[in-house]
């Protein structure tokens, strides 16, 4: 029997329940299960607060090992600028000076297969690549989110030395048309967290209507549409409720927003949620809304369907792909005005019966096309195939 493949995850600051933090628990965690793979993570960032990241194996270090790096003038400079907090320090110096860790690393990489990176590929990650090549690692980036050309330096070390791991369309045809020569596989996101617990929320819906979102609130949410959306609902008479679970540096002025809107009473802000309560959130709504000017392949439409949900979304990353006209919900351009978002809420509003009708419907089409197991086999064999491919070259 052949031996244990070793993939060792780099994972991402732990920000928030967001989409790029779960899916490196989701991948780790279906590895971990499968006997034909040992598993470490790799994390300067903060301290776990996450319980299944905790039940995984960490990658061992100590600071007798990290002396070089402690006794640095660079990073003394850092730890004494943070306020002397060690853990941070470390993970700012890790992130801008990892030529640094290079000693430490390269022994640490040499006992695993395979590299595994979903983080943003800054100047880390080139470094980290640089390193799986001269210790003969496989190296697998995952693009959680878009391709952007200021990577491109990045992007243009991955076709000559790792391989890309997508789930989109878009970035499929990014890759062909900018990096034509790059290795890249399939795969296919599911619930990383709590998949049951998602396909056993009750279907009923609340007097009055409320809608939800969920996840970081930043720029690119672009939430403030619809909270004009409200205003313009509550403006032709219709009782609703929009509930904002999530944080982020645009959440003040969401809020000022609204209180300046008269919609105060309107909007709820339910703030942070742990990573393993983000089923609770869709329980208390009963229309899932996004309206987000870029995406990659966003995960939390998979839980809206999951969650058995109608959803109302831009027209961002994968999106085409889960989410179909007056099926499970409703698709708009990422320009569309405040007017056009708030139409497709009235179409709930007024007919209450397609809450239950899409909300059936986006349940089938995520048991269809993105149930756990099934995922989780592509995603496995995708890294089998490029660690077969590496040993043959």
């Amino acid at each position: 029997m052949s031996s244990k493949k070793k993939v060792l995850f780099l994972l991402p600051e732990l920000l928030g329940p967001g989409g790029q933090e779960l899916e490196i628990i989701g991948f780790a965690k279906s590895l971990f299960s499968d006997p034909r793979f040992e598993v470490a993570l790799l994390n300067f960032y903060a301290p776990f607060h996450v319980k299944e990241l905790e039940k995984l194996p960490h990658l061992d270090w100590n600071i007798s090992q990290l002396n070089s790096v402690i006794f640095n003038k660079k990073f003394l400079k850092i730890f004494l600028k943070s306020g002397f907090r060690f853990q941070a320090s470390l993970a700012n110096c890790f992130r801008n000076f990892p030529e640094l860790f290079d000693s430490w690393l390269s022994q640490k990489l040499s006992g695993f297969d395979l590299c595994f990176a979903g983080i943003s590929p800054t100047g880390l990650l080139p470094h980290v690549l640089k390193l799986c090549v001269q210790n003969k690692v496989s190296f697998v980036y995952h693009e959680s989110s878009i391709f952007h050309p200021k990577n491109d330096h990045f992007y243009r070390l991955m076709k000559k030395n790792g391989s890309f791991l997508i789930s989109a369309e878009a970035k499929e045809a990014y890759l062909l048309e900018h990096y034509p020569l790059a290795d890249y596989s399939i795969i296919k996101q599911w619930v990383y967290l709590g998949q049951d617990k998602f396909l056993q929320i009750d279907s009923g819906i609340h007097d009055p209507i409320k809608f939800g979102y969920v996840g970081r609130v930043d720029n690119g949410k672009n939430l403030s549409l619809i909270l004009e959306a409200i205003n313009l609902l509550k403006k032709k008479g219709h009782q609703t409720e929009f509930l904002l679970f999530g944080d982020g540096p645009e959440l003040e002025e969401l809020k000022v927003f609204a209180q300046k809107s008269g919609i105060a009473d309107l909007v709820k802000f339910k703030g942070k949620f742990p990573f393993e309560q983000r089923h609770t959130c869709f329980s208390e709504m009963d229309v899932f809304v996004m309206s987000s000017t870029f995406e990659g392949g966003p995960l939390v439409i998979l839980e809206a369907m999951g969650a058995g949900k109608p959803i109302i979304t831009t027209n961002v990353g994968d999106v085409p792909k889960r989410v179909f006209d007056d099926q499970n919900g409703y698709v708009l351009p990422v320009d569309c005005t405040a007017s056009a978002f708030s139409n497709k809420m009235e179409v709930y509003l007024t007919q209450k019966e397609k809450v239950q009708e899409h909300g059936k419907r986006s349940r089938e089409l995520f048991l269809r096309d993105f149930e756990e197991k099934s995922c989780e086999k592509i995603f496995k064999e995708s890294l089998l195939g490029i660690l077969s491919s590496r040993s043959t070259k």
